[in-house]
């Protein structure tokens, strides 16, 4: 959690990270630097570790079910809101207060895929800014990432297999509940990003936009998944705009 420095009642962001080997992850990596700009101007932020990361639960031992319940972590917390002013004013005395009609969403990356599907699911209407999502089909989201593995993916490509034996993969791919989601949304995408292509985001708002919602799209030139070199200060201060914008 971050938020402002002087007392007050502030809106929340609740923020999904993209993958992080765990043995390199530390609570707030993924998200921090973006949690820390939206603090300072105005703003309290959660971001959940998930399953098997920092000092939360052991997840499944299923690799496909592991994935899905980063989804479950996520409305998990989006529905444990209501009591966070409980929790702040036991800790700060009042002095820090979340105002729980003022919610957004960001995600980066995996996390994107994570915030997509648990606006489908939801139908909640939060305001929501997408960093280079992962927005294709599942399992092609997947295996798309096998190259990075040292087996080339031969683990994943036999857990799918098994899971195929009981499951339609199709039945698991967020983008066939795209029109279910109802919130106005914000995508930033780097040129030059080769985890999550332009092109992605290109279909993605296209879809999105096909069923009626609001979305604004900026496209960053030289600028990886990460928004580096440049990219990150614009795509950062477009956040913090849009959610001023969405949460007046």
């Amino acid at each position: 959690m971050n938020f402002p420095d002087k007392p007050g009642t502030y809106p929340v962001i609740v923020m999904f990270r993209g993958y992080i080997p765990k043995e390199t992850f530390k609570s707030g990596s993924g998200s921090q630097p973006s949690a820390k700009v939206l603090a300072n101007n105005g703003f309290i932020t959660l971001a959940p570790d998930f399953l098997g990361y920092g000092q939360s639960a052991s997840p499944s031992a299923q690799p496909f079910e592991e994935r899905f319940q980063t989804v479950i972590s996520a409305l998990t917390l989006l529905a444990s809101l209501e009591n966070l002013n409980s929790t702040l004013g036991a800790s700060y005395a009042g002095q820090i207060k979340a105002d729980l009609t003022k919610v957004g969403i960001w995600g980066h990356s995996n996390g994107g895929a994570i915030a997509l599907s648990a606006l489908a699911i939801s139908g909640l209407t939060y305001p929501t800014v997408l960093w280079a999502p992962v927005s294709k089909s599942f399992p092609y989201s997947i295996l798309y990432y096998t190259d990075e593995t040292d087996d080339q993916g031969k683990y994943l490509r036999a857990a799918l297999a098994d899971f195929e034996e009981d499951y339609t993969a199709e039945d698991f791919s967020p983008p066939r509940y795209f029109n279910w989601i109802k919130a106005p949304i914000l995508v930033n995408q780097g040129l030059d990003d080769q985890e999550a292509p332009y092109w992605w985001s290109d279909e993605l708002v296209k879809n999105l936009k096909s069923y009626g919602l609001e979305v604004k799209y900026f496209k960053y030139a030289n600028a990886d998944h990460n928004f580096l070199p440049s990219g990150w200060n614009q795509a950062i201060t477009n956040t913090v705009n849009f959610f001023k914008a969405q949460l007046k």
